[in-house]
């Protein structure tokens, strides 16, 4: 099983093949940390206990050894551990992936709420993919010759498993020139400018009905509403410390009222209830603390 530890992971730690490099950890109590990854996704996994971790100076958020993390790359990383955690990481190469997306035919569409922080994903952990790293880890300690091969063979089930999971097809892929990829960097990066989705398939060189088409398949929402759920959730966030119509402007809409319409619509309060209600919770957090 493994949820449970083995003393051979251990020995994994820094093992390399052609496709795969993999890195064990052994946290201890209370400790703190940052890292960067490269060019390669990650696939983090928690052996036992949980961690605390932030990327890209978004949020932090907790993960245990139920759930997966698929790390993009290029990516800032934080970390908290407050009780004796033991991790494996996966770091996986560009080739295997574009390889395996090459060779198989799947219709894709993100699930909501599963992609955060500019594509990072957090998962259930399948019982394919432990299934996948319990055989790594007998192969490792096999005495086969071949077992770079044996194990780069179970790499390739492995992303085979992630590109299943809906979502994960837009973080592992290394298709960077692929429209849908440069149409949402572009809308999660300029979301306070008045952007047009003509002008993003213009400047595709698609038109506009073929761009929201594609964009739909693979997305599951069209461009529009990607690009109205991005600047909502900013203006959730904004809400916080700033007023109505400051937020407004901040996230892109000139037209208050229009503003005030959307945010109501999506989350069933006006943006005034939903700021006064957050500064009423923290209030009432702090009230708590002192008590």
């Amino acid at each position: 099983m493994l949820n449970s530890f083995d003393r051979n992971l251990e020995l994994l730690k820094g093992f390399e093949t052609k496709y795969l490099r993999i890195l064990y950890y052994d946290f201890p109590e209370h400790y703190k940390d940052k890292y960067k990854s490269y060019e390669y996704s990650r696939l983090c996994m928690i052996i036992e206990g949980k961690k605390k971790i932030k990327v890209n100076e978004e949020n932090f958020f907790k993960y245990d050894s139920n759930q997966f993390v698929l790390l993009p790359p290029y990516s800032s990383v934080e970390m908290e551990i407050n009780t004796p955690t033991k991790a494996l990481v996966l770091e996986l190469n560009n080739d295997l992936i574009e390889n395996i997306s090459n060779k198989i035919s799947l219709d894709f569409k993100i699930e909501t709420g599963k992609l955060v922080n500019n594509n990072l994903y957090i998962g259930k952990r399948c019982n394919e993919i432990k299934n996948c790293i319990s055989r790594i880890i007998k192969i490792y300690k096999g005495t086969d010759k071949n077992k770079e091969f044996l194990i780069d063979l179970c790499g390739q089930e492995i992303i085979y498993h992630l590109l299943k999971i809906k979502g994960t097809n837009l973080i592992l892929s290394t298709e960077y020139n692929n429209p849908i990829y440069k149409a949402i960097r572009y809308m999660e990066e300029n979301y306070c400018q008045a952007i047009k989705i003509k002008n993003i398939a213009w400047n595709l060189n698609m038109s506009e009905s073929n761009f929201s088409l594609y964009f739909k398949k693979i997305v599951g929402v069209s461009p529009k509403d990607y690009l109205k759920n991005i600047r909502l959730l900013k203006a959730k966030e904004l809400l916080k410390k700033h007023n109505v119509t400051e937020v407004a402007y901040s996230v892109g809409y000139e037209n208050i009222s229009y503003f005030i319409k959307l945010f109501k619509n999506k989350y069933g309060v006006t943006p005034k209830q939903y700021k006064k209600e957050a500064v009423s919770k923290f209030v009432t957090g702090l009230n708590n603390q002192v008590s």
